[in-house]
């Protein structure tokens, strides 16, 4: 993995936004083909690549990179894969005294990449599971200072319940991507104030089936928003439909749609870590939801338009380039 250099960006303010993210780190290898792989079906790749990734991680890079202070927890294995990405979160000047390394090796994800960008992916959690409530106990003096905490379903639900509480606790904003989508219990939901998922993800969370176009899409999520309202007395529901861009709905009745901004699209992994990155920078420095709607974009164009995971994650001069695109 190529070492990135370092980014200095500045923030929304003088004083840059801290956020707490709750990492994980998949050490990914893709395969790029013509067309994905029909069941029991051996195809030639035209391409291989390896590197770091994860869903944690890329946001964690992602926010940095803007120009936010980050405090990433995280666990890593005892392993080669490790050793490279510590040396390399180093250099791009990451705070890594919240990751733990133990025994166990370090995740591990697989991904096939059509010609079109399309994706599929499995991933093994490995050392992610080690990440725990302890870990979230000793950081939080960093959660109590941070203007938001960002969270994923990479690592045990058990300690992303436990950092969502504190975060709660402590009157700071916390977002929470569903993913990889398992069932939300109550109590994690009750501490969550923002929840980002995909069109997917959004189909399982409102329990019903979303259509192709982006008009009916957007109307059917609106018309299920009161069930999900009922259940969870959070602020913010964000949706990111790919090539249609994005949308947002608060309990009030607030609604924004973001148009998405063109670009060529080179592959889409890493595509919805941008989209979180650029959307908790951009609350997190005091933005409205409709701005960071914008900025969140942004990065998503950013990372499909460019090769690689965290390679591809934008700095301020790349987040500002695509909202002059987009404007």
């Amino acid at each position: 993995m190529k070492g990135h250099p370092r980014h200095e960006a500045p923030s929304l303010s003088d004083t840059p936004p801290r956020i707490v993210v709750l990492g994980s780190f998949m050490q990914a290898c893709c395969w790029e083909m013509d067309r994905l792989p029909r069941l029991g079906e051996t195809l030639r790749a035209r391409g291989f690549v390896a590197e770091a990734a994860g869903k944690g991680l890329a946001v964690a890079v992602g926010c940095h990179r803007l120009g936010a202070r980050v405090d990433l927890l995280m666990a890593i294995g005892n392993d080669a894969p490790a050793d490279r990405l510590l040396s390399w979160l180093h250099g791009e000047g990451l705070d890594t005294r919240r990751v733990l390394r133990c025994g166990q090796p370090s995740g591990h994800g697989a991904g096939f990449i059509d010609a079109n960008g399309d994706n599929q992916i499995v991933v093994h959690p490995g050392a992610n599971e080690a990440l725990g409530t302890d870990q979230v106990a000793a950081a939080e003096g960093d959660i109590a200072s941070a203007a938001l905490l960002y969270a994923q379903l990479e690592v045990p639900l058990d300690t992303v319940c436990a950092a969502l509480a504190r975060a709660r606790a402590h009157g700071i904003l916390s977002v929470l991507n569903p993913s990889p989508w398992q069932a939300l219990p109550d109590d994690l939901l009750a501490c969550t104030d923002v929840l980002v998922v995909n069109a997917g993800e959004a189909q399982s969370l409102l329990e019903c089936p979303l259509p192709a176009g982006r008009n009916e899409r957007l109307r059917r999520i609106a018309a299920a928003l009161p069930m999900l309202w009922r259940r969870w007395p959070g602020s913010w529901l964000v949706v990111t439909l790919g090539d249609q861009g994005s949308a947002a709905w608060h309990r009030d009745g607030t609604h924004h749609v973001a148009a998405p901004i063109p670009a060529r699209a080179v592959k889409t992994i890493g595509a919805g870590d941008a989209f979180s990155a650029g959307l908790c920078w951009a609350l997190a420095g005091g933005r409205d939801m409709a701005d960071a709607l914008k900025t969140a974009g942004a990065c998503g164009a950013w990372s499909v338009a460019h090769a690689g995971i965290l390679a591809s994650l934008p700095d301020h001069a790349g987040l500002q380039a695509m909202l002059r695109t987009g404007a």
